[in-house]
Formats: C-alpha cells, sequence, structure tokens
C-alpha cells in the first residue's frame, strides 16, 4: 500500500514535466521542419548559382556568414579595402568553397542540432538582428540564400528551446525511473 501512495503522488509531477516538455518542443519543431523543407526545396542549380556570385548582395553575404558560424568555418583574413594595413574577415571566399562541397546540402541536413557547440549559437545571434538577415529581405535577394536564413534561423531557435527542455527531460526521466522503482516495490 505505501508504495503505491508514493507511485500515485509521482504521476502528476511526471505528467506535468512531460507536458511542459511537450509545449516547449512544440514552439520549436514547425520552425525546425520549415528549415527543412525550405532546404529540400533547394536545388543543385540554386547552391551553383549563389557559389558563382563574385560580388554577392549583402543578405547572401550576411547569410553566408551565419552559416559559416553554425558550422564553424574560419574566415580568411584579408586586406581592409578601407584601408589595407589592416586585415578583415572575409566569409565570402570560405563561403564558395563550402557551397562548391558536395557534402554541403548533407551537412546542413544532418547537422547535430541537439549538440550546437554554445560558441557557435553566440556568433550567429548578433545576425538575427540584423535587417539583411531578416528572410523576407534575403528572399528578394535569393530564392537558395533565404532556404540558409531560414535554417540557420531554426537551428537557432532550436538551439534555444533545447536548452530548456533539457533539464526539464532530465527531470522527467528521474521521475519516470522513480515511479517505476516505486511501482516494482
Amino acid at each position: 500500500m505505501h508504495y503505491f501512495c508514493l507511485a500515485t503522488n509521482k504521476v502528476p509531477h511526471v505528467l506535468c514535466v512531460q507536458d511542459e516538455c511537450e509545449a516547449e518542443l512544440a514552439v520549436a519543431m514547425p520552425m525546425l521542419e520549415s528549415a527543412l523543407a525550405a532546404l529540400n526545396t533547394l536545388t543543385k542549380a540554386d547552391i551553383t548559382e549563389v557559389r558563382s556570385m563574385k560580388n554577392p548582395p549583402g543578405p547572401v553575404k550576411v547569410t553566408m556568414e551565419a552559416v559559416c558560424q553554425l558550422l564553424n568555418v574560419k574566415p580568411k583574413k584579408v586586406n581592409d579595402p578601407a584601408n589595407p594595413t589592416k586585415k578583415v574577415d572575409d566569409y565570402w571566399t570560405p563561403s564558395q568553397a563550402l557551397l562548391g562541397d558536395s557534402t554541403f546540402m548533407t551537412q546542413l541536413q544532418d547537422y547535430d542540432k541537439n549538440n550546437i557547440p554554445p560558441a557557435c549559437i553566440t556568433a550567429v545571434r548578433p545576425y538575427l538582428d540584423k535587417p539583411e538577415f531578416l528572410p523576407d529581405t534575403v528572399k528578394k535577394a535569393s530564392k537558395a540564400a533565404y532556404g540558409l536564413c531560414c535554417w540557420v534561423r531554426a537551428m537557432e531557435s532550436y538551439d534555444k528551446v533545447a536548452k530548456v527542455v533539457a533539464p526539464k527531460k532530465a527531470a522527467l526521466e528521474k521521475s519516470e525511473a522513480e515511479y517505476a522503482t516505486l511501482m516494482e516495490g
């Protein structure tokens, strides 16, 4: 009888934590699915079009910088056009190499969204506030860049939610284990 009372007291807690996890993930999952759907609409020709741009529009450049940040691709140091004695980060050259990689789309589709390095997320966050990184602005510049922009934004959103849900999932697993132990009693 004692174990049954303890176990029945655990049930509401387990269900509450489970509901919280599902509610948090319900916010992130549509964004994630829509970003993956946007990636799936991209063709090799779309990617080639972006890669072949000699002087891409600002929204395309910013989008590729953000993709590089998430994939932890380092910039090339080049002379600053405004001051040749200084060096600046150039992400376009590494972006073109990335876009030319035959596994690029697979890298994005298989990206480990549950283990994004915190440094990558920190590096991506400033891009989210840039007007030239708004999806509608990027879409006007390039269909391919639009899909990539949506993907970056979805990864950041998913990461934010996952960081909230992870401790709740751990608490849920612990509660479920305790409940199972009590039921075995």
